[in-house]
């Protein structure tokens, strides 16, 4: 999942997601955010391509690329399912339960992400 391949992604649909989701981010109460904390990696699969954001509750930020330390969760899925869960057309649950994501790290944590990521 290195830059190569997130690089063949155009730059400004990617940046696109990431600043509706950092607009989103911004509309919330950030004590909020830092009581759920964790550290959220999203991997989103386009074709033969992937590229990762980071949501990262602890310091109530979005950015674009991989974080530092270890994610407490880990969410890969493709482009169309993405779409499909921060537009609220599918349920999260339904999504992960169906197999169209893969979770790794804290679910609990994970299945509280809806308001932080939910675009309007």
């Amino acid at each position: 999942m290195g830059a190569s391949q997130s690089d063949q992604i155009p730059k400004s649909e990617k940046m696109d997601t990431v600043s509706r989701i950092k607009a989103r981010l911004a509309s919330v109460d950030p004590n909020k955010a830092r009581a759920l904390g964790g550290v959220f990696l999203f991997n989103i699969i386009k074709g033969t391509s992937v590229y990762s954001w980071t949501l990262d509750l602890n310091n109530v930020q979005v950015y674009e690329g991989e974080p530092e330390e270890e994610p407490d969760t880990t969410f890969t899925l493709n482009e169309h399912y993405f779409k499909q869960l921060v537009q609220g057309r599918e349920d999260p649950r339904v999504i992960m339960q169906a197999g169209r994501c893969s979770v790794t790290g804290d679910i609990m944590r994970a299945m509280q992400l809806e308001p932080y990521i939910k675009l309007e």
